[in-house]
Order: C-alpha cells, then sequence, then structure tokens
C-alpha cells in the first residue's frame, strides 16, 4: 500500500515537471537571457551531488584565465530572498551556509535570489562579473543559460543505485526525468566527493551510470584532491588523532571516509539532516561522547558555529578540502568555448 501511494505521488510528480518544462520548451513561459554568460552548475537527484564545491573550483580556475566569475545562488536555509550580495560576515541562517561558504572561501563574489533573474539582472547593474555561475540552477529555467553542467554524486553503491533505477520523488531520488533532464546537460561531472589521493586510484565509473548517460554530453570525474584539518578558531592544522565527527550534509559517509583516508581515528560518527541549524546544545552533546577529543566538522558546517561560544568553538576543527576535476584542462577548455 505505502509504494502504491509513493508510485500515484510519483505519477502527479511527473505530470507537474512534464508540464512545466513543456511550457519553457514552448515559450509559453519565458526565461530571461542575461547579457553576461550563464553557466548552470546543477543535478538531477536531490541530495549533496558536489555542486557547491564544483562551483568554487570553476570560480577559481576561469578567475585564473582572466574572467571575473559571479556565482549566484537561491540561498537555501536563509530567510533573506534577495536579490542582494553575500558578504562574509553574514549569517549563514540569513543567506543560507552554501552561499556563505562560497563568500567566506573563494575569490568571487556571490549573491542570492530566490527569483534567478531578479538576481542575473542586481549582477548587470552592479558590473560585478562577466560570467555567472547559476548554483543548483537545473531546474529553474526562468534563467536562460549557456551551459548545463549536472554534477552526479556516485560515491556509493546507494546513489549508483538510486541512479541507475530513475524514480521521480517521491518514490525515489529524481527531481524531474532522468533522460530529460540529462539531454539539456552539455557536460556531466561524475562526484566522488571524498579525499582521493591518487587519481590513478580512481574506480572505473560504474557501467549502470554510463549507460544512462547520454552520447553527447561529455563526462569529467571530480574528488577532493588535497585537504587539511584545521583548528576552528586559530587554523593551525590539527594533526591525525582520535576525533568525534559531526556533519549537517547530504550523504555524510564520504566525509567520515575522507578522515579515516587522512589517518585520523574516528570516535564517533554524528550525522545530522543536510543544512541542520547547530545549536550549543548539539555541540555540548557531542563533547559529552568522548570528553577531551576534538570535534571535526565539514566547511560547509563550520560556518554555522560562527554564533557559538569561543570556549566550544576551540575545541572544533574543519577539514578544508580543494576539487579536482579531470582531465582538468579540456573541462575548462570546453567551457570557455561554450560562453565565449
Amino acid at each position: 500500500m505505502a509504494r502504491f501511494i509513493l508510485k500515484l505521488g510519483a505519477a502527479l510528480y511527473w505530470g507537474v515537471t512534464r508540464l512545466r518544462g513543456s511550457l519553457y520548451d514552448l515559450g509559453i513561459l519565458r526565461s530571461y537571457r542575461s547579457r553576461i554568460p550563464v553557466i548552470s552548475i546543477g543535478n538531477v537527484t536531490v541530495g549533496g551531488n558536489g555542486k557547491t564545491p564544483l562551483a568554487l573550483y570553476l570560480a577559481a580556475e576561469l578567475a585564473a584565465r582572466g574572467w571575473r566569475p559571479v556565482i549566484l545562488s537561491r540561498g537555501y536555509g536563509g530567510r533573506f530572498k534577495g536579490p542582494q550580495r553575500v558578504s562574509a560576515t553574514n549569517r549563514a541562517e540569513d543567506v543560507g551556509d552554501e552561499p556563505l561558504l562560497m563568500a567566506q572561501t573563494g575569490g568571487s563574489p556571490v549573491y542570492i535570489a530566490r527569483s534567478r533573474a531578479a538576481g542575473a539582472r542586481l549582477i548587470e547593474s552592479d558590473a560585478s562579473g562577466d560570467v555567472i555561475l547559476l548554483d543548483d540552477g537545473l531546474q529553474h529555467r526562468a534563467l536562460a543559460r549557456n551551459l548545463d553542467i549536472i554534477s552526479i554524486f556516485a560515491g556509493n553503491e546507494r546513489a549508483v543505485t538510486e541512479f541507475a533505477k530513475g524514480e521521480l520523488l517521491p518514490l525515489g531520488l529524481f527531481r524531474e526525468v532522468r533522460e530529460v533532464a540529462l539531454k539539456r546537460a552539455a557536460m556531466i561531472v561524475i562526484a566522488e566527493r571524498r579525499v582521493v589521493l591518487d587519481s590513478k586510484g580512481l574506480p572505473p565509473i560504474d557501467t549502470r551510470l554510463i549507460n544512462t548517460l547520454p552520447v553527447a554530453a561529455t563526462v569529467y570525474r571530480s574528488f577532493f584532491e588535497a585537504s587539511e584539518v584545521q583548528h576552528l578558531t586559530s587554523a593551525q592544522p590539527l594533526g591525525a588523532c582520535r576525533v568525534n565527527a559531526f556533519a549537517g550534509i547530504a550523504n555524510p559517509d564520504t566525509f567520515f571516509e575522507s578522515l579515516e583516508q587522512l589517518g585520523y581515528t574516528l570516535l564517533g560518527k554524528n550525522s545530522f539532516a543536510d543544512h541542520h541549524a547547530f545549536s550549543e546544545v548539539d555541540l555540548q552533546k557531542i563533547l559529552a561522547q568522548h570528553p577531551g577529543v576534538p570535534l571535526v566538522c565539514t566547511a560547509k558546517d563550520a560556518v554555522k558555529l560562527a554564533g557559538m561560544s569561543a570556549e566550544l568553538r576551540s575545541q572544533c576543527a574543519v577539514m578544508r578540502v580543494k576539487l579536482k576535476v579531470v582531465p582538468s584542462d579540456a573541462f575548462i577548455v570546453q567551457i570557455e568555448r561554450k560562453i565565449r
């Protein structure tokens, strides 16, 4: 009975998404076309697919080649609707944890806007840059784009199995019909979302994934190439030791595995819902599990600890990661050709 209800929900979801997509395809619903080239970085399933690290990576790579990229996000989890520019001193509860992370760690301007078209107009008005990176923009078709890049998480067996099934919400994980969404992408990035010490050690892409991808799309791989665990308050390195880890992200297992790969012994693996708003009570409970043992979290979670007491923050560390896309040169060259 429960599965029947989920199937019915998926059928209704299919009808709504199909109708909305057709209205855009037929031009009945209009998309705003910015004067600035737009690159959408999106996904077709719910959950962490590595879009934010990919946006930061792409912004840095384009900036190194003379572009002035601007990141435009919805600001999920924040109470501000925008459009507005994000400051590094903003609070995660106002602008969202991922936009704040990008504003604090990247070198490019970050904007939030529930209406991404309004966000693009503000970026044009501010003359903030010459290319817009639309974070989580695949399904937001009210803003036209020059290029769609889809990031697909393939870091565990469940993710690959669910992707191969291709079932729509709420029965499965897909935001829209898999084949329809993938057809819009010129580039696809298979995301490991974990530390890989040697790219030559990457396993082959699962054939179940390969068989679903359109022939016309170019396929790349992404993983965390370098990483360091730093004390939150001093930014000094925390050497390999016994730690208690916590994360409020989708698919947290890759974070825990990465810490172990770097030599840390995890006494605890505390998982919270994606975008969880951590409180001091949360941290005190985690600390009580193993008194005196450092707490380690992700960079996305660390931005939400800013308002906590200095004593609590002093007992926390954060894993900093650097994304790598392979083959990297081909990835950037293809993007530049699309937006010039």
